[in-house]
Formats: structure tokens, C-alpha cells, sequence
């Protein structure tokens, strides 16, 4: 389990927050995305994470601490006791793991919608499913729409590989 896993979904403090722009290689950027993805996380949460543990990490490490005084005698040849960052949970509010998400059915970036039979792009499928008066997540559970979900995809996948 990556280190993302661990607090997919943590609840943030409740306090002002600062807009982050960074500059990446497009591969490393869409490798991450797809990473993001699949843990059901965005990109901000991630990011979030890591400076989060960034910072913990190096708080721990100021001269006098225990665990500075942990990583000085391992550096003289000391066993030392695992280190890794401890994050407590307030306890409130909940911690969601699990996030709904459409890759399993996004075809060339788009989404079908089994209601009007058109596909849509996935990034204006939830405003499209409110138009139903549905959310994506009552759209793709359905299990009435479930087989015309399954038979679009197949259509759509087969004039793809045709190449049309």
C-alpha cells in the first residue's frame, strides 16, 4: 500500500487555504493523475498529503527532539525505533475511502448516458445526469440502465477500433 493509500479521503483542518501552481512533465503529471485516480483522490488531496507529511517528517527532526536524537545514534551505529509520521484523527467527521468514479466506463473521454442514449464528456457528465434529475453515481449503479451502459460501450469501442 502507497503512502497515499493510507489517508485517501483525510479530512483537512478547517482554516483559509492557498491555490498551489507547480510546473510538471506532462508524462509525470499524467502518470500521477492516473495514480490520483485509481486511489479515488484529486490531485489537490494528493499534493496535500505529501507537503503534509513533508512538513511532518521535518518537524520531527529539530535538534533536541527524540527522534533527532533516534536518527543521531542510528547514524553512530544505534538501532532506532520506526519513525514514520503519526497522524491523528480528530474524530470528527468521517473519513471516506471510497470514491465513486467512471473510468471503468469512459470511452475516448466521454460518458454514456443510457436515459437519452448520448454520450457526453466526462468532464460535464454530473451536470448532464442533473438534467435527468440523477447523479452520475444513481446513473451508473442503476441496475435498469447497468445493460444499455454495457451495450453503448461495446458499440462505441467497436467504431473506435474501426477507426471512424
Amino acid at each position: 500500500m502507497s503512502y497515499l493509500e493510507k489517508f485517501a479521503r483525510n479530512k483537512r483542518r478547517k482554516e483559509p487555504s492557498t491555490v498551489l501552481t507547480a510546473r510538471l512533465p506532462e508524462s509525470l503529471y499524467e502518470q500521477f493523475k492516473e495514480h490520483c485516480d485509481e486511489l479515488g483522490l484529486s490531485i489537490s488531496e494528493a499534493i496535500y498529503l505529501l507537503v503534509q507529511r513533508e512538513i511532518t517528517e521535518n518537524m520531527k527532526f529539530t535538534e533536541g527532539s527524540p527522534e533527532y536524537n533516534d536518527e543521531y545514534m542510528k547514524n553512530n551505529h544505534a538501532v532506532v525505533k520506526n519513525t514514520d509520521p503519526i497522524i491523528k484523527h480528530t474524530g470528527r467527521g468521517t473519513v471516506n475511502t471510497k470514491r465513486f468514479t467512471v473510468k471503468q466506463w469512459e470511452v475516448e473521454g466521454e460518458l454514456p448516458c443510457p436515459i437519452c442514449g448520448s454520450w457526453v464528456g466526462s468532464s460535464n457528465f454530473a451536470r448532464h445526469a442533473r438534467q435527468h434529475n440523477a447523479t452520475t453515481k444513481e446513473i451508473f449503479t442503476n441496475e435498469e440502465y447497468l445493460q444499455e451502459v454495457r451495450d453503448m460501450m461495446q458499440q462505441k469501442k467497436s467504431l473506435v477500433a474501426e477507426g471512424v
